[in-house]
């Protein structure tokens, strides 16, 4: 295990290396793939041996035999390792098994919609909603897997789902889906009123307090001063690019056109940076911000190379995970070798494009435009000292200027990366990677410009975020 950069028994993701040899062992003794194969995997992943996990998991998925529940958790840490096509073809077998399950046909519509199979995806959903009609998620999923059209849309069966949803949390859903599908017919006013209804239902279920979140983006200031940062060791030629900005910034985007060169590997949204500093802290400080700035760079750089590595070996490997945008102080402070986009959009286009999102567990501010507009304001501050403090190893760029012009753009912004350029990249219809994000149809198509002052139709609604906005000098239609 030493040739991991194991120091101990406890292997990075406390895994012990006795449990891991037991998971081996357990797994060994299957035969078809098995849950024992999924613990095991999912347990060399945790433990910083992602390349290692990806082998082990194509060895063993195209196997024959085993019980659906197997392939259900074998595809689950597929997915996880961003091995997209294995767990499309997983989850197929799930259906084939229990084609009577609504939830295993949800699950295989999102995992084809994130190959871009996107008639495929509604397809999938369409039988999770014959099996349970109103089923939030997957009406969701299918709302965003095509632009409606007046003759081909769901608005009627989703207005009568959402008079009789079941909770709270189903309610939420068919409503973001039921904005969606009236935003693409261009019906604005009715479409903010479910956006704005299934935020209400969102918000209400969270324990938050955003005032606590502006907080933090102010400590991190503080902690990563100019000073502190000042510090760091020079650059190095860039191995790890990092894609940030708030989420529907335009990031996946970027991301598309950068890997249409094929040295480039994109891992997608991964929590390898914040598991990689954890690998190289001190556990005896309590303070997470402290901690972070205090990290050992050489250990953390092994721990990062390690989670992040590219199975097929390309140059460049970037991650996109949009809250590295908190941690883009320690990247300077301990990945010399990485370099950082920060994503900019114009602040009314971005807010609104995540306050008509619903998202998981995270961005907890989104579902109050009075929030969303405090909490904008408060990052806003935090990039700008980014920008001051560590200007080499961070790139700005503007989402409307990237869309207006981007073979420029992306010219400049593969220049940062130290990656070669080519006009095809533009062309991210032809990029058939996948992609797990909230963005996963739209990067289906050209580069388009709609989206740009996108927030000019809800304009008479978004007073509570456009006042906080402006008030805080921020131009809401403004770069």
């Amino acid at each position: 295990m030493s040739g991991n950069g194991a120091t101990s028994a406890q292997l990075p993701g406390g895994v012990s290396e006795a449990q891991l040899r037991a998971l081996a062992a357990a797994a060994a003794s299957q035969v078809q793939p098995s849950v024992e194969h999924a613990r095991w995997i999912l347990a060399l992943a945790e433990s910083g041996r992602r390349p290692e996990a990806l082998r082990e998991l194509e060895a063993v998925a195209p196997r024959a035999g085993g019980r659906a529940e197997a392939h259900e958790h074998l595809a689950f840490v597929a997915f996880n390792l961003g091995a997209h096509e294995l767990a499309c073809d997983l989850y197929a077998r799930v259906t084939q098994a229990r084609p009577r399950d609504p939830t295993a046909w949800y699950n295989l519509a999102a995992s084809e919609r994130t190959l871009g199979r996107l008639q495929a995806a509604e397809e999938a959903c369409n039988r999770a909603l014959a099996l349970e009609p109103g089923m939030g998620a997957a009406a969701l999923l299918r709302a965003n897997a095509r632009t409606q059209r007046a003759a081909a849309n769901h608005v009627d069966q989703l207005r009568g789902w959402i008079a009789s949803a079941r909770d709270a949390r189903a309610a939420s859903s068919l409503s973001y889906a039921l904005g969606k599908e009236l935003d693409d017919l261009g019906a604005y006013d009715e479409a903010f009123r479910y956006f704005s209804e299934g935020a209400r239902l969102r918000r209400q279920a969270l324990d938050y307090d955003v005032a606590r979140d502006i907080w933090k983006l102010e400590r991190i200031r503080e902690t990563f001063s100019a000073e502190r940062l000042a510090l760091a060791a020079p650059l190095q030629p860039p191995v790890h690019g990092f894609i940030l900005g708030m989420p529907r910034s335009g990031t996946t985007l970027i991301e598309r056109v950068l890997t249409g060169n094929p040295d480039v590997a994109a891992n997608g949204e991964t929590d390898n940076l914040l598991k990689a500093l954890a690998d190289g802290s001190r556990t005896d400080i309590q303070d997470v911000f402290l901690r972070f700035a205090e990290a050992d760079p050489a250990r953390v750089q092994q721990a990062y190379a390690r989670r992040a590595a590219d199975p097929r070996g390309r140059r460049l490997v970037l991650e996109k995970l949009p809250l590295n945008y908190l941690y883009m102080g320690a990247i300077r402070l301990t990945l010399p070798n990485a370099r950082i986009l920060l994503v900019q959009r114009a602040p009314a286009d971005n807010c609104f494009a995540m306050f008509s999102t619903l998202f998981g567990s995270a961005y907890p501010f989104s579902y109050s435009l009075d929030e969303l507009g405090r909490y904008f304001v408060a990052y806003r501050e935090c990039m700008r000292h980014w920008m001051q403090c560590m200007p080499e190893q961070v790139l700005e760029v503007h989402y409307e200027r990237f869309i207006d012009a981007p073979s420029a753009e992306g010219a400049r912004v593969a220049a940062h990366f130290g990656a070669a350029w080519a006009e095809s990249m533009v062309r991210i219809e032809d990029n058939r990677t996948a992609s797990a994000t909230a963005s996963a149809s739209q990067i289906r198509r050209p580069i388009y410009k709609s989206a740009a002052g996108r927030w000019r139709n809800y304009e008479k609604h978004l007073g509570p975020l456009v006042s906080v906005l402006e008030a805080a000098g921020l131009d809401p239609g403004g770069g």
